[in-house]
């Protein structure tokens, strides 16, 4: 059965608060067997709205769902009676306009779109920790057989789409423009995200493996293809929540551009096992540094985790180039958004205990950009790392650098970890068993007087 929301009280007139109303449609198509709740013409303004098993929401072409005018309009953080490790945009999920727990055999659908109106928390009353994060837009947390498809979601201020411990979710035809993170899986099974438009202040589609859910999981079983992405950070990561694991992810056909930190970025820092990952056929132009792969030793999770493991990943196909130029993208977080902060260059990518220099004064003609890397650690090398096929025109230019890279990281997780500027211009490799480069070209369009690779205990390496 089909519903229209007007049957219900729901006002379209862009002004009127309408979740009452529509949380009465959501509740009596469940009590009812399921059925369809439409938004067919109009413009809606809600809140937090819980949605049910067998119910489905179809968004006309046409139709607006705005965001409630304040974060106060919003469901509050819930209660949460087990440790938390994860930062809270991981950890509670009442705080959006779409709420799903424990549902079955729902989906979000349609044309239409979905502006959450860039309402943050202003007062703060979330935490310092997550810098005034509003409203999620879609959170899930233990669902199954979902669809979230032809949407445009829009002015986002906490995780776009957002889904922990869910399996056989289907997402595809989404067109993002969100501050935070743009497509997050975490622990989720059975996963396909496919022909979505992702410009994100964050990531733009990040995988992770936190303990939300209160117990160690895994993202599994998830395929990417024929996405366009464009981040203020990472395009594609895994990570920085990796408590758990992830195991046979393929990712194909793929752009990213205007991309201010990594292109693509596998990382196991809380003792996540990473095993089974599959990349071809990514374009990268306007990227920083396009591939980082990195075993850290945060361990932020349950005491006693062993540090973990990346193995087993082959990435072929890859194009990264320039020309490296300034670009517009929205903000990327309260004081960004605050600040008008619209334009990057670059050459500008902020501060960090790790960089080599502060950034100050940094032009386009300095060494600014950032060595990809792959490493592990002693005793916890990467395993069977296979790269084919990549061709990295970078914009290099520099003349003086360190040889010796520390063999302490960072805490946080970035393609900066060791420092911004190491002894490779293509990529720097250390403690790693089984690496395999084919057909890896490094060229810059400035003089470099590095070498292309550098490899640090390396073994059973074959570069043909």
């Amino acid at each position: 059965m089909i519903y229209k929301v007007e049957q219900f009280g729901a006002v379209a007139d862009g002004v009127t608060l309408c979740t009452s109303a529509v949380q009465k449609g959501i509740d009596f198509c469940s009590k009812n067997g399921g059925g369809t709740l439409l938004f067919s013409s109009g413009n809606y303004v809600l809140g937090s709205l819980f949605l049910k098993s067998n119910v489905h929401i179809q968004i006309d072409k046409g139709v607006k769902l705005l965001g409630a005018p304040s974060y106060y309009d919003f469901a509050q953080e819930e209660k949460v009676d087990y440790p938390i490790y994860q930062d809270s945009s991981h950890t509670y999920f009442h705080p959006s306009m779409f709420v799903g727990l424990d549902c079955e055999n729902i989906s979000i659908v349609g044309d239409g779109e979905i502006d959450m109106r860039s309402v943050w928390d202003e007062d703060g009353v979330r935490g310092e920790a997550i810098k005034h994060r509003g409203a999620k837009c879609i959170a899930l947390k233990n669902c199954k057989n979902v669809k979230i498809a032809n949407l445009t979601i829009n002015n986002v201020t906490d995780l776009a789409v957002y889904f922990a411990g869910c399996e056989n979710v289907d997402i595809y035809g989404l067109k993002l423009r969100v501050y935070i993170d743009g497509i997050s899986p975490d622990n989720s099974k059975n996963v396909r995200i496919h022909d979505c438009e992702v410009e994100a202040g964050d990531d733009a589609i990040v995988f992770k493996s936190s303990y939300t859910l209160n117990r160690l999981g895994i993202c599994k079983d998830i395929k990417v293809w024929n996405c366009r992405l464009k981040s203020r950070c990472t395009a594609i990561k895994f990570g920085t929540e990796t408590n758990g694991g992830f195991e046979n992810i393929d990712i194909q056909n793929v752009e990213i551009f205007d991309t201010r930190i990594t292109g693509i970025a596998i990382e196991s820092v809380d003792g996540a096992v990473i095993d089974g990952v599959f990349i071809k056929n990514v374009k990268m132009k306007n990227v920083n540094a396009p591939l980082f792969i990195h075993v850290g030793k945060r361990m932020r999770g349950p005491a006693g985790r062993d540090i973990g493991e990346i193995k087993n990943v082959v990435i072929e196909n890859v194009i990264a180039e320039g020309p490296y130029e300034p670009y517009e993208i929205i903000a990327w977080n309260y004081f960004s958004y605050k600040d008008n902060d619209t334009y990057q260059y670059p050459w500008i990518f902020g501060k960090a205990e790790s960089f080599d220099d502060t950034n100050e004064g940094n032009t386009a003609e300095s060494d600014w950009q950032m060595t990809s890397n792959m490493c592990g650690l002693k005793g916890h090398t990467l395993k069977n790392i296979t790269l084919r096929n990549i061709s990295l025109q970078l914009d290099g230019g520099v003349k003086n650098f360190k040889r010796e890279v520390p063999e302490d990281a960072q805490d946080y997780p970035e393609v900066y970890v060791y420092g911004r500027i190491l002894p490779a211009k293509g990529i720097y490799f250390r403690h790693i068993e089984g690496l395999t480069l084919q057909n890896v070209v490094v060229k810059t369009y400035r003089d470099d007087k590095r070498e292309d690779f550098i490899f640090d205990s390396v073994t059973n390496l074959l570069v043909k």
